[in-house]
């Protein structure tokens, strides 16, 4: 199709001239139009200027748009690009190119030297006054950056978060924190956390904010606490995931979390530094507000708070746009990050001073094995572990044998296993199971009696222990308590089932159901512009006099039978549950039942009508 030569006088006449590239175009600028395909080009022109859908045109234009537009706003309809001339100050290719894509988006109609500006747009601009400037936004001052200390610096920060991640769900999943009754989270359970990583409250609070709009976090419903905040059932999936795979995923989560325009263009600034890093924070702050001038109030300072988040999350490293950032949103972009990242590995190597150094992102199945040993002492590109008598005596507490841990040691290990480590294994195995308890309430239980009779001598113990042999005490308090009482008086109790069985210690992860988001996806535009044609076809075919002529149920088939024999397309009225009427032309395949079933060319796919909905039907040459 092509322009007409006659001059519209509608913004639904020129959207009816327009090309189906050109309405793809306007589709893809504003996708709110065609979340639900129009009907026709006279319900697209009313959604293209209803106010709420000219709102989120405006909002998305830069300054340099949005001052052409409110100086055309300002003049009296229709424009010429003489008059725009005198309001704006830029030459006349960029006035041109400017109104283009004013008219792309549909927020001005016309043709050249008689443009007419939307009315929700011209009463919304009506105070706002060119401003400019219209060349682009203010220059952002940068330095350089040795590109390979940027590259080892962006793949750092990418494998100390997720560690960071894998630790906070990982540690509240084995004791998850309860959810206040205002929603939140406590203050004390986060200051632990920040406590564990080792990073500020706030760093821990936007890392809770990520996992949760990642979907890794949720609450959980608890017998006792009512709610707690837990893992859900993705977190197990996303941590057996590759490194890369997993960046991707909360980096997206975060760049489409609240403020996604404001963060997308921050990104775009900082892409257009190729690869070099700013100077002044401040400067990135105006060029965002010369690209977003219609942001909310809050824009300024979600600039800066984007900068610090981005560099928390390794999209930014050493103030540049970090080759893993660069790669947000392409469909390859867990390739590139894949490239940044050391590969997996399957070892370790065990050092005589206790710990054990991984040289790489450990395989999700040896990772969690050691961490069932060994204690993690720092995260980074290099993740050391370390063995203490408690490492140990927790695996034991989860099943392990002696012979076990040595065994997989041996197996992890590309270095010999030092002898302190086997020490360290048999004696705290040896040590092991000697003192247990139970139920009665509570029954202690020492092979001991001597270590029995120290307990009974204990004046913060002994009065909640009555022996009744020589090895064997009960009490009237809880085991849990009895057994938080010994530990805190520096003793390991190891509980014990019916039978004088160890009572192995699970761990016990909680999670919390995936909520959906119920997000709904745009469409194909070029899928909605022929749904919009196929309307237009419909609505020239309507039969004069523009009222449905029930024929009746039997009259109805009759006429689509021989339509469907003929096998030639018919125009007909819907009438669907809801009482909406739509106008069709559909290809009859068959008849039956009472159902219709053709090819509706407005979804381009075989559908089926019930013939009682359908309120009038005439041929479509």
């Amino acid at each position: 199709m092509t322009m007409s030569d006659a001059p519209p006088r509608t913004l639904a006449d020129d959207l009816r001239a327009r090309s189906d590239e050109a309405l793809v175009v306007l589709l893809r600028a504003r996708p709110d139009l065609g979340a639900t395909p129009p009907a026709d080009i006279g319900q697209l022109a009313s959604r293209a200027a209803s106010r709420p859908s000219v709102l989120w045109a405006l909002d998305r234009l830069d300054t340099a748009h949005l001052s052409t537009l409110a100086a055309m706003a300002a003049l009296e309809p229709p424009v010429s690009l003489d008059g725009l001339r005198r309001q704006v100050d830029a030459d006349d290719a960029r006035i041109a190119a400017m109104v283009a894509r004013l008219h792309a988006s549909a927020l001005v109609w016309g043709r050249d030297g008689a443009w007419h500006v939307v009315r929700e747009a011209r009463e919304v601009l009506r105070t706002y006054g060119p401003r400019g400037p219209y060349d682009g936004p203010p220059p952002v001052r940068t330095r350089e950056v040795d590109d390979r200390r940027h590259r080892n610096a962006s793949a750092g920060t990418v494998m100390e978060v997720l560690q960071r991640l894998e630790h906070l769900l990982g540690s509240w999943g084995e004791s998850p924190p309860p959810v206040l009754r205002s929603g939140g989270r406590g203050v004390r359970d986060v200051r632990n956390a920040a406590t564990a990583l080792g990073v500020t409250v706030d760093h821990v609070e936007f890392l809770l904010d990520l996992t949760e709009s990642a979907g890794l976090l949720a609450r959980a419903p608890d017998d006792g606490a009512g709610e707690v905040w837990a893992p859900t059932t993705l977190f197990d999936t996303w941590r057996d995931s590759p490194p890369a795979a997993r960046w991707v995923a909360v980096a997206t989560a975060w760049l489409a979390g609240p403020g996604r325009r404001v963060r997308t263009q921050v990104l775009r600034v900082l892409s257009s530094l190729d690869g070099a890093a700013y100077v002044d924070a401040e400067e990135v702050v105006e060029a965002v507000a010369w690209a977003v001038p219609r942001a909310d109030a809050d824009r300024d300072d979600l600039v800066r708070r984007t900068l610090v988040e981005a560099t928390r999350l390794g999209v930014v490293t050493l103030d540049a746009l970090s080759p893993a950032g660069a790669g947000l949103g392409l469909p390859d972009a867990a390739a590139v990050v894949e490239g940044l990242l050391p590969s997996r590995v399957d070892h370790v190597l065990v050092q005589a001073d206790l710990t054990a150094v991984a040289p790489g992102p450990l395989e999700p199945a040896v990772r969690d094995r050691l961490e069932d040993v060994a204690d993690v002492e720092s995260r980074g590109g290099a993740t050391v572990y370390r063995f203490t008598a408690d490492s140990v005596r927790r695996a034991l507490d989860r099943g392990w044998p002696a012979s076990e841990i040595h065994a997989f040691v041996e197996q992890v290990s590309v270095t010999p296993i030092p002898q302190p480590l086997t020490y360290l294994v048999d004696d705290t195995a040896r040590q092991h199971g000697r003192l247990r308890i139970g139920d009665a309430s509570a029954y202690l239980r020492s092979d001991d009696p001597a270590e029995l009779e120290a307990l009974l001598a204990d004046p913060t113990i002994g009065p909640m222990l009555h022996r009744i042999a020589p090895t064997v005490a009960v009490s009237t308090v809880r085991h849990e308590v009895l057994a938080d009482r010994l530990s805190t008086a520096g003793h390991r109790p190891v509980g014990e089932e019916p039978g004088g069985v160890l009572r192995v210690r699970r761990r016990d992860q909680r999670r919390a159901e995936v909520v959906d988001a119920g997000v709904r996806r745009m469409g194909d535009p070029a899928e909605a512009v022929r749904a919009i044609r196929a309307g237009e076809r419909a609505a020239s075919l309507r039969p004069a006099g523009g009222r449905d002529e029930h024929q009746g149920s039997l009259a109805t088939m009759a006429q689509l039978r021989e339509a469907a024999d003929a096998q030639e397309p018919v125009w007909v009225a819907y009438m669907d549950q809801a009482g909406t009427r739509t106008e069709r032309v559909v290809e009859p395949l068959r008849v039956d039942a009472g159902w219709l079933t053709a090819f509706d060319h407005r979804s381009q796919r075989v559908q089926r009508f019930a013939v009682h909905r359908i309120v009038q039907v005439a041929s479509a040459p």
